[in-house]
């Protein structure tokens, strides 16, 4: 993502995802001010953010509206909103959905009697509106969701990687958006396409296999991809997790860590290993490196100075 921001706030609204079993006003109870500690990711009409509150007094928010689509996921507390006539309750684990430009607002709730934990997305229309038209493979009006709430163990899992934070590439980052996205649509927007199935083995994954192995370190994007493959990103994300298993984000990271390895091997240092790769930093590098070879990038290069 284009930035990175983190900030601590009391007394911040949490209008999406507040507890709704045990609380009460704050004039019945006088109580200090939540702590609210807020990480947020924003590129290119996309905003992720992660809210950890602790007990405390909130203040409602008014009614609103947003332009992006907002996607909220609660891991701990049950939230409350009015939206679309009623006050609706979303249980922890459920996806709620706020329509774009759909006024809506929090419950009047102001107390917090435990900690809560949610994610929060803010997808602008455009991209819903071309994943529907590539899935469709037509122009397509912005997708319409009838539920204000989801419970669908995948969707979240999806919606989560979205929101990991560790991604090491333009390429796996856009990659999970498209998925999210394309299984949102498929299963729940009212004016949904059907897919068509797919066989693996299209030639188009071969050229852009090959153009990843020799471009691993770059950055390069979903739409690039597509575009070297004579495919949408849509049809192109399909073809290629078909064909070979996996995204083709989390084929480039593989072909990283893969060359990673023999650098490594050969006595290059981690630092210039990371940068060699087009890994974002040390960090991320460690995080997917331990994940696919089962230690640390340290302890992968003392294991290779003993054995010598």
């Amino acid at each position: 993502m284009a930035e990175i921001l983190s900030q601590s706030q009391a007394g911040l609204a949490n209008w999406q995802k507040s507890a709704k079993t045990g609380v009460t006003k704050s004039n019945d109870m006088p109580s200090k001010a939540a702590q609210v500690t807020v990480q947020a990711c924003q590129s290119d009409g996309i905003l992720l953010e992660k809210y950890v509150y602790t007990p405390g007094g909130i203040n409602p928010l008014p009614k609103h509206t947003h332009v992006e689509y907002q996607f909220g996921l609660s891991f701990d507390c049950q939230g409350e909103y009015f939206y679309r006539g009623a006050y609706q309750a979303i249980p922890p684990g459920s996806l709620s959905i706020i329509h774009s430009g759909e006024v809506h607002a929090p419950s009047d709730r102001t107390f917090l009697p435990n900690p809560a934990h949610f994610a929060m997305a803010h997808i602008e229309p455009m991209w819903l509106q071309q994943a529907a038209a590539e899935m469709a493979n037509r122009p397509s009006s912005e997708p319409f969701f009838p539920a204000v709430l989801i419970t669908d163990p995948e969707l979240n899992r999806l919606f989560l990687n979205l929101q990991s934070g560790r991604h090491p590439s333009k390429l796996e980052q856009e990659t999970a958006l498209w998925e999210f996205l394309i299984y949102l649509i498929a299963h729940y927007a009212s004016n949904q396409t059907t897919v068509s199935s797919i066989k693996s083995g299209h030639p188009a994954v071969e050229q852009a296999r090959d153009y990843l192995h020799g471009h691993y370190a770059d950055d390069i994007s979903l739409e690039d991809m597509a575009a070297i493959a004579g495919l949408s990103r849509f049809h192109f994300c399909r073809v290629f997790k078909k064909t070979v298993g996996i995204t083709p984000g989390a084929y480039q990271t593989q072909l990283r860590i893969d060359q990673s390895r023999k650098l490594l091997a050969q006595g290059f240092s981690i630092a210039t290993v990371v940068e060699m790769t087009g890994f974002y930093d040390h960090s991320h590098f460690g995080w997917h490196f331990k994940r696919q070879v089962g230690t640390t990038p340290g302890s992968y290069v003392r294991k290779i100075v003993l054995k010598r």
